[in-house]
This record gives structure tokens, sequence and C-alpha cells, in this order.
């Protein structure tokens, strides 16, 4: 007698990416900008949710709720996170989406193997440091057999592309490039920049089969990114402590057009090698 398949839950009406994304970080144009980006990779590689889904450093619920609504949530949603203040800073809106928020590393998932039908990880697993092969190897654990891994990782070019360091290139201050481009990474939670065939071959080494890669992120857009990263641009934030509606609907709006000329004429998926983060779909044999 065959065992039944795990029921697939086929991704709703995908909602505008930089629109959901100038909803949610109205406040914050370098998230507008990236998560606009980083949300269109999951609705262009038609994702399906598959049984139970984990999603492994999930923070405080803000980008799975921005995915959920992007691509449509599975029946049962589980996140852990190694920060428990993150959890405990979750909204109303995330602890909707998500069934159980849970404070475990990565490095020794609670669970069974075979727990769950479907892993995601929003461009946490480059933060993992140590153990990142070692989470790999969990994950795969707890995936069951013909079950998919969807991951964004950033690449090896990235900080190269940063306005600062291009700018401290350009004068021979690499020293001070260097110094810079380690703080980024430190603030970004950025351990780990491999270039595309180094993160395949590390999931590969973990046991799974990597199906897709492509780039969603390109380097000529990096500078712009970082730019609105810089400093200074963080006096934004001063906009979540106004309670008009009203003005943050006006700026979600002005962000949206600012941005929809580059979002747009960029392609969905481009190549991994010109580009600072990239999208895998892994998955586990059957």
């Amino acid at each position: 007698m065959s065992t039944p398949k795990e029921e697939k839950v086929p991704a709703a009406p995908p909602v505008d990416p930089l629109e959901i994304a100038a909803y949610r970080y109205y406040y914050k144009p370098m998230a507008i900008f990236f998560n606009a980006f980083h949300l269109r990779a999951f609705v262009s590689a038609a994702i399906e949710w598959q049984g139970n889904v984990l999603d492994i450093g999930c923070s405080d619920g803000a980008c799975g709720v921005m995915l959920m609504e992007a691509v449509g949530a599975p029946k049962q949603l589980t996140g852990i996170d190694l920060s428990a203040n993150a959890i405990a800073a979750a909204s109303p809106a995330a602890k909707a989406v998500y069934n159980e928020m849970i404070c475990a590393n990565a490095v020794e998932l609670p669970f069974d193997d075979e727990s769950f039908g479907s892993l995601v990880s929003n461009a946490s697993m480059l933060s993992i440091d140590p153990g990142l092969e070692q989470a790999l190897k969990e994950t795969y654990r707890v995936l069951k057999p013909g079950g998919a891994f969807y991951a964004t990782v950033c690449t090896d070019q990235y900080e190269q592309h940063y306005w600062i360091t291009k700018l401290l290139h350009a004068v021979g201050a690499r020293k001070l490039a260097r110094r810079y481009m380690d703080k980024m990474n430190r603030r970004m939670q950025q351990a780990h920049l491999y270039t595309p065939e180094r993160w395949q071959e590390l999931f590969r080494g973990a046991g799974f089969e990597v199906q897709e890669t492509f780039g969603f992120l390109p380097l000529r857009l990096t500078p712009l990114w970082s730019f609105l990263a810089w400093t200074p641009m963080r006096i934004h934030g001063v906009l979540k402590l106004i309670p008009w509606p009203g003005l943050h609907r006006f700026v979600s709006r002005f962000y949206q057009a600012r941005f929809a000329p580059l979002y747009r004429e960029t392609p969905p998926k481009c190549p991994p090698e010109e580009c600072g983060y990239i999208f895998l779909k892994l998955t586990k044999p059957s």
C-alpha cells in the first residue's frame, strides 16, 4: 500500500512585492528596496508549500509576514530564531501568521527527523557562525524526503559593491575599505559571503540536491542599497514614531514611485555571478 503524498499548497495570486515592502517599511527605505527584490525572488520561483513549514531564522517574523502576503501562507508555519528578544518583539501580524515561534539554535534543531515538508530561510543561513555546516545538516535531517528548502544568501561580491567601499578603493584606501566592509557585515550579520558555486557545494555537502539557483539583487544596484543603508539615512526611523497613517501611506507611495523604474527594469531572475544576493531551491531526495 502506497503512502499518501503530502498535500501541496499552491501559492496564492501574488501581491506586488514592491507594494508589500513599501507598506511594511515606510520608515526604512533600505528595507523597502531590498525586500522588494527579495520577495519577488520567491514569487518568481513559484514556490509550493508542502506540509508543515519551518522558517529558519524568523527573527521577529516581519520577513515571514511579507513572504506569506506575497506567495500565500501554508497551513502550519513554525519559526525558530536564536534571539529570544526578537521573538518577544513579534507583532500581532506575525503572531497571526506563525503557529509557533521558538527560541532555538539552527545547529541543534529541537524537532524529530523528517518533521517538515518545506523549509525557508530568508537570508539567515549566512549569519550562522560558528556551525554553518552543522546547521545545514540539521535542516536536511528535519526535512521530509521529497521536500524543498528555499534559501536566500549573499555572495562574495556583495561587500565589494557598497558605495563607500567603491569610493575608498577608488582613492587607494584599501585598509579603510576593508574595515568598512567588516563593519557593515557585522551590522548586517553577514558572517558568510561565498561564491554561488561555493554555496551550492555547501548545500550539496549536507545532502541536498540543487534544483535552481538565480540572482535577484544585481551588483549594479548594491551601491544604491548601501547608500540607503548609510547611517545618516536612518533618520527615516522617526516616521515610525509619528502616529499619522496618512503620512505613512504618502511615504510608502513616494518610495514605490522612486524605486519602481529600477525594480521594473531588473529581470526577476539574473545570472548568479552578477548579483549580490542569490536564491536557491534545494530538495531532499525521495
